[in-house]
């Protein structure tokens, strides 16, 4: 598994529990806001589970500016690879 997906993985089971839905029903294209209505706490919950399990600072403004799982695991990425 990349680094990519385990994040993705980690993004779908917090996703999972904050709104309630099935993990099955969700994947590296589903996006925060159109797909699950998104709001700014829940932003800042998921950054900062991203931050307590990778030890990377996650800055909120640039991270809510991602739209799918996928964008959000790619920007990570990145941030641990600078």
């Amino acid at each position: 598994m990349t680094l990519r997906e385990e994040i993705i993985e980690k993004l779908i089971a917090k996703c999972a529990q904050l709104f309630g839905r099935d993990p099955s029903e969700m994947g590296p294209q589903t996006r925060f806001i159109e797909d699950l209505d998104a709001k700014s706490v829940n932003f800042v919950q998921i950054s900062s589970m991203l931050e307590d399990e990778y030890q990377v600072e996650v800055p909120y403004m640039e991270f809510r500016r991602k739209k799918t799982f996928e964008e959000a695991a790619l920007y990570i990425e990145q941030l641990l690879n600078m």
